[in-house]
């Protein structure tokens, strides 16, 4: 069996020579590097089959927790800030809820870190651990008897969290064909959405229901449990199984990805699956290079192209967060019922019904436009949003976010009797919608960025950029409504939009059309 610490001139021990050790003839390029696989796989460009998009859609079921998790406290927070007598659980203090809705940040920010190397044990093994944990997390909330255990549960479901959003977009791109990445990855952003129109139809459903937070904590393990019996029929990343010397098991996994019968290939799928293998073993030996950990991150750091890739990526990733759509997710079923309207909850699916169709709009529109266009179009539209979101909350009363009944009802707003409260309404949806068309998709297409030697540990670290980014805005959120009132909130939100406009406009490269090595020589300069 052989081990993670191979010699690269031992790697086809295991009797593929027929396919893999042919020589290549005069007119065949010996490739070498992401763009070797790339172009070699310009051979092949059809449609993705059954087989692509179900490895897709069960690996894409990590995205769907995620979603799932950031939406459902939403709907909880509600009850959790309301209480009958009876339950274990005093009201939330405005803390409290940031705590618990935070907390999931920091966990899934350890555990996306800790990703890259537990990636390097398999990236099945680390999606299979994700799930675990996310279950785990999901029946210790519904269980919790206090504020201490329901906080104990809200961080073991971020470690859930964090590890899968690290590793299912790495592992989508090291099985997805070349032309097809880009949609593939966004398809992944698609499940995140589902998940969170899945949570607020659970917590309409539960909203009247005495503790109704705790089937919605629960009812969050069940993908999780469908994701575990999926994976058994999953085939590990080509890549890692080409680390670890399994190259048949890889050949035999390209070949069913690219659609080939292995037993029927001509000439030209024969060199080009050749080509492939030939190309993962290069990036293979140039990451077993960087042995060791420290290796890598001064890889990582110290040679330019890759710096700069970890700035974009995780500049992207924190821009994300930091812009104020995840305060949107966490809170607002408290900001509806803040307006009065008679079921927040089932308003608040209009956020996610919208953030779901305007991502399956992206999966369109960014091999056509491009994602640099898309992101310089679609932020002054969130920009937009936010001053008209502004504008509606300075032409109503005062409202404080209370710690017994997540507002101050003194003064109550009748919402069918209230323009700026459906202005409110309509500029939250076109933020949503302007964010879900570009900086809600682009980012999680990172890996791109990153040479094979130092990807893992790339996309962890940018994938970090994101969690904390995220801790800050749900522990702030409430506080920043509390004191600054929401109007001061939403424009420091425009304001912060702008500045990310403008990081991208004199940042974000054009590569679209580009191969892996024409994006690498790009940041290089």
């Amino acid at each position: 069996m052989p081990d993670g610490s191979i010699e690269m001139s031992d790697i086809h021990r295991d009797g593929t020579q027929a396919i893999i050790n042919e020589e290549p003839r005069d007119d065949e390029a010996l490739l070498g590097s992401d763009n070797d696989l790339e172009e070699a796989s310009k051979l092949v460009r059809g449609e993705p089959g059954i087989w692509v998009w179900l490895l897709v859609v069960s690996a894409g079921i990590s995205g769907l927790l995620f979603g799932y998790d950031t939406a459902i406290i939403s709907s909880a927070l509600l009850q959790l800030a309301n209480p009958p007598e009876s339950s274990p659980i005093p009201a939330l203090t405005v803390g409290e809820q940031s705590l618990v809705t935070s907390i999931t940040s920091i966990s899934a920010l350890i555990s996306s870190l800790c990703s890259g190397p537990v990636s390097e044990y398999g990236r099945k093994k680390a999606i299979l651990a994700a799930a675990v944990v996310f279950i785990l997390g999901a029946i210790w909330q519904s269980m919790a008897g206090s504020v201490q255990s329901l906080v104990v549960g809200r961080f073991i479901v971020g470690l859930g969290v964090g590890a899968g959003s690290a590793v299912v977009p790495m592992y989508i791109t090291e099985l997805s064909p070349a032309h097809l990445r880009s949609r593939l990855n966004t398809l992944n952003t698609v499940f995140i959405t589902l998940g969170q129109i899945v949570a607020y139809l659970i917590g309409y459903w539960y909203s009247r229901t005495p503790f109704g937070w705790r089937p919605m904590f629960l009812l969050g393990g069940l993908p999780a449990a469908i994701q575990i019996v999926l994976l058994f029929f999953l085939p590990e990343s080509p890549r890692w199984l080409v680390q670890r010397g399994y190259i048949e098991q890889a050949t035999s996994i390209l070949a069913r990805i690219y659609g080939i019968k292995q037993d029927q290939a001509n000439a030209a799928e024969r060199r080009m699956l050749s080509q492939l293998i030939r190309s993962i073993e290069r990036g293979v030996r140039s990451e077993h290079e960087l042995s060791s950990t420290s290796a890598k991150w001064k890889s990582l750091i110290g040679k330019r192209g890759n710096r700069k890739a970890l700035l974009i990526s995780g500049g992207l990733q924190g821009f994300q967060q930091l812009c104020g759509f995840n305060a949107l997710m966490y809170f607002s079923s408290l900001i509806y019922a803040m307006l009065n309207f008679k079921n927040p909850t089932l308003t608040s699916l209009s956020v996610a019904a919208t953030n779901f169709t305007f991502t399956l709009v992206s999966l369109v529109l960014i091999p056509k436009v491009g994602k640099r266009r898309l992101l310089l179009y679609s932020v002054p539209m969130m920009a937009l949003g936010l001053l008209i979101a502004a504008y509606g909350f300075s032409h109503l009363p005062t409202r404080q976010v209370s710690s017994s009944h997540g507002a101050d009802s003194s003064k109550p707003v009748d919402p069918e009797s209230s323009f700026y409260a459906y202005v409110i309404l309509f500029s939250t949806t076109f933020y949503v919608a302007s964010y879900a068309s570009g900086i809600g998709n682009v980012p999680w297409q990172q890996s791109e960025f990153f040479p094979m030697s130092v990807r893992s540990l790339g996309t962890a670290v940018a994938t970090a950029c994101n969690w904390s980014s995220n801790f800050i805005i749900g522990e702030t959120f409430l506080g920043l409504m509390e004191r600054m009132g929401a109007v001061a909130t939403f424009v420091l939100f425009a304001i912060i939009c702008t500045g990310g406009w403008v990081g991208i406009y004199l940042g974000y490269p054009d590569t679209e059309g580009m191969n892996l090595e024409e994006i690498e020589a790009l940041l290089s300069r």
